[in-house]
């Protein structure tokens, strides 16, 4: 039979589901009561009976005395005897140790050597022994302090397992006999809780605040807390009814609001891709007006600016296209040449600041599937975000790294590393932990999207001497035409 046809078994209704809850604590608890009450009373009777075995261990030590002074073995023989013959059964064995010899006792023949070496000299703690077939308590009496040695006395531990097993029969029996009458009793309280919260969960199902019909009551049934229940359902239904009310008069506003939600939040996404260019622009600015820079570097910075002002362009088509977005038009990129020409964009800033930036690295690291100019924001927003959190003076460096069919562009900061409690949200958009008026928040954020459009991710690492490592994965693949990567 195909498991799509299988009949489904029947599901337990609400108040045979108590019913069996209840049923289940009672058997639990009484089993409880029945097994420490059966420890309780068995140990009760063990407690007992070595009360009894010391008794009669006391009364052939006191009585064997005298004639284990006068060397009476006769005397000695017949109390020993006398000890394990009483008539409950209760004695397995005596005999009479004196210097570790045996002087009397009660076996037919020779005492079990193994049964007198079993104690130690001084020692008269109650031992657990087997004696044939039998468990047996083996007790120690002295006779005179030990001076005269020790009366040492078996007793039958069988009476004691007898004695149990009959109070576990009786125990047993009162146990199903309650377990019984307390099923039938969770029966019926079971019936009687679940059938009023039956038709409470029917008047949920017929309900729907979308139809225009009075919400629908429910009949008094059940105790008190029953009926404050009722009452408080019946409430809810009139608050879902008015919500939904609301819902549908404020749906009618939601797409003025989601037109404005959108607005805001494109407008702070464009005004974070501008001021990255905008800050380079500056920094080129600065070093051209102070005019010691030879003119091959003034040359590069005249270029730089020309490259930064493509990208406020670009960044206002993309404003002007943003309801018609494109996929990323992807093409193997050199990895090495992004890396570098990205590097470039920041290094005036760097070098203001004194920070050296060292690209690590060889060219043999296989081309990447990217878009050139989404690629070089995500690299820029990372080499900006460590350019911002290393020292003046100090030195940040970018790697190629390569993992499975993956290559990276890896940039590590000399900075103070990102504390352990925000490290879960750096990814969240508005996000900073810069001085209020100083970021948007937005920037790694706009990495990881980047990423994630060209099937890559953003990894971070914190290494144990501080900083952090902020990777950029993209997919490998292709062969970087000549140039690849060089601006247009």
């Amino acid at each position: 039979m195909s498991w799509r046809h299988r009949p489904r078994l029947p599901r337990l209704r609400l108040w045979v589901k108590l019913a069996l809850l209840a049923a289940v604590g009672v058997v639990v608890m009484h089993a409880a009561h029945l097994a420490l009450g059966n420890r309780i009373a068995t140990r009760a009777i063990a407690e007992e009976e070595e009360v009894l075995g010391r008794t009669i261990a006391r009364l052939v030590a006191e009585q064997a005395a005298d004639p284990v002074l006068l060397g009476d073995p006769v005397t000695l023989f017949e109390l020993v005897s006398s000890a394990a013959r009483d008539e409950g059964g209760h004695v397995a064995y005596c005999f009479i140790v004196r210097d570790g010899r045996v002087v009397a006792t009660s076996f037919a023949g020779a005492t079990p050597a193994r049964l007198v070496a079993l104690r130690p000299a001084g020692d008269q703690l109650p031992v657990v022994v087997a004696s044939g077939n039998r468990r047996v308590l083996d007790l120690v009496e002295p006779i005179l302090d030990g001076s005269l040695g020790e009366v040492r006395l078996g007793l039958d531990l069988g009476t004691v397992q007898r004695a149990r097993r009959q109070l576990a029969v009786h125990l047993g029996l009162l146990a199903v006999g309650i377990a019984a009458a307390g099923l039938a009793a969770a029966l019926l309280m079971g019936r009687s809780i679940a059938r009023p919260i039956e038709e409470v969960l029917a008047v949920a199902d017929r309900f729907d605040p979308s139809r225009d019909e009075p919400v629908p009551a429910l009949p008094p049934r059940g105790g008190r807390e029953i009926a404050v229940l009722r009452d408080r359902f019946h409430r809810m239904l009139l608050r879902l009814r008015a919500a939904h009310e609301e819902q549908v008069r404020v749906r009618q506003k939601s797409v003025q609001t989601e037109r404005l939600a959108a607005l805001g939040s494109l407008v702070a996404g464009v005004a974070h891709e501008v001021n990255n260019p905008l800050a380079g622009l500056k920094n080129c600015v600065r070093r051209l007006e102070r005019g010691d820079l030879p003119p091959a570097k003034e040359r590069e910075y005249f270029s730089l600016m020309g490259e930064g002002l493509q990208r406020i362009e670009e960044v206002v088509q993309q404003l002007l296209e943003f309801g018609r977005p494109h996929p990323p038009r992807l093409e193997p990129i050199a990895a090495s040449r992004l890396a570098q020409e990205t590097l470039a964009l920041v290094r005036p800033a760097l070098d203001q600041r004194r920070v050296a930036a060292t690209l690590l690295g060889g060219e043999d690291v296989a081309p990447v599937l990217a878009d050139r100019r989404l690629a070089e924001q995500a690299v820029l927003n990372l080499l900006l975000n460590a350019g911002y959190v290393t020292p003046d003076g100090g030195a940040l460096r970018v790697r190629l790294v390569r993992r499975d069919g993956m290559v990276g562009i890896a940039v590590e900061d000399d900075g103070p590393g990102i504390p352990q409690e925000v490290r879960d949200r750096i990814l969240d958009p508005f996000f900073s932990t810069k001085p209020e008026g100083e970021g948007t928040g937005l920037g790694l954020s706009v990495t990881r999207t980047i990423l994630d459009a060209h099937g890559g991710e953003l990894t971070f690492d914190f290494p144990a001497r501080g900083g952090t490592v902020a990777t950029a994965w993209f997919r490998a693949g292709g062969h970087a035409a000549p140039g690849a990567g060089a601006r247009a």
